[in-house]
């Protein structure tokens, strides 16, 4: 096979039987499933409609392997050892296909990632819209040729944060990305120089796949977007590490973000200038998650 699947899941097994159900479905057929349980409740294998569904994707020819963690490891530690885990393999992945537990994939998801690998990307990512809500369809014109777009002052901290991914496009483009949201296909080459650990983030890993694409960048890898690449988010309020979500986890996280972009600025505001477009005010309001809003952050986390 020439594409693995990596899914960290978490006490969503209901969630996960659906991305299961999308993957059977895909036009491009030629990949394995990892799934890494990261400590839930119950035992996946303990389901019944679980183990229907997996096995049904081991007699259509895919490999599913399986394993649970002796202890919960939070998101960026569990996305770092099921890539390790894969790598342990006796055989080789070219490919490496990282979506969440409670993401529905079109039927084309794959097909459509693989259109910006042969673009010349070594990452490729898409949309992921939520689920259940109507979805505003984007003109990509206002991209102004680059996804998710950051521009940085002198001294490293965010003018702009872009997020374009979490919405429909009119028309289908392919462009430079400068980090990706949540779901990706990649070559497996890349973690020979880019990874998730080690991590400065807390347990529910708010901005590590932001980190993780910085790192990406400094490695010397460039990144890819297809607004036409689509998966839908359930958005499930329960299960993964919704519990640690807290207001001050999420506010920690960004500001190691922030800290992590400051320390490597020399490296990472040349890659972001090769895209620079002059934005005025009236522009940088209307962006989407431009920067996120935070208070003060308490003594105990600095």
């Amino acid at each position: 096979m020439e594409v693995a699947v990596l899914i960290n899941v978490k006490d969503r097994p209901s969630e996960l039987a659906l991305l299961l159900q999308s993957l059977r479905t895909q036009t491009y057929k030629s990949f394995d499933v990892f799934i890494l349980d990261d400590c839930s409740g119950t035992p996946l294998t303990n389901y019944h409609f679980f183990n229907c569904i997996a096995n049904r994707l081991k007699q259509e020819g895919h490999n599913v392997y399986i394993q649970r963690t002796d202890f919960c490891e939070g998101v960026a530690k569990a996305r770092q050892k099921i890539v390790d885990w894969v790598k342990s393999m006796p055989f080789d992945y070219e490919y490496y296909l990282r979506v969440d537990d409670d993401v529905v994939l079109e039927p084309n998801y794959i097909e459509e990632l693989f259109e910006v690998i042969y673009e010349g990307y070594d990452l490729a990512s898409g949309v992921t819209v939520p689920m259940q809500n109507p979805t505003p369809v984007r003109d990509p014109i206002f991209l102004k040729g680059v996804a998710n777009r950051v521009i940085l002052d002198e001294n490293g901290n965010y003018i702009m944060n872009g997020d374009d991914c979490g919405m429909e496009y009119s028309e289908k483009v392919i462009l430079p990305l400068h980090h990706f949201r949540s779901c990706c296909l990649y070559k497996s080459e890349i973690h020979d120089k880019a990874n998730y650990c080690p991590t400065p983030l807390s347990w529910h890993g708010f901005r590590e796949e932001q980190i993780f694409s910085y790192r990406i960048l400094m490695a010397g890898y460039n990144m890819g977007f297809n607004s036409h690449a689509v998966n839908y988010h359930q958005m499930t309020p329960s299960g993964g590490e919704r519990g640690t979500q807290t207001n001050e986890n999420t506010l920690f996280n960004q500001e190691q973000l922030e800290k992590f972009t400051r320390e490597h600025k020399s490296i990472l505001k040349p890659i972001f200038d090769r895209d620079k477009i002059e934005l005025d005010e009236k522009e940088l309001t209307k962006n989407t998650n431009l920067l996120m809003k935070r208070t003060k952050l308490p003594e105990k986390f600095k």
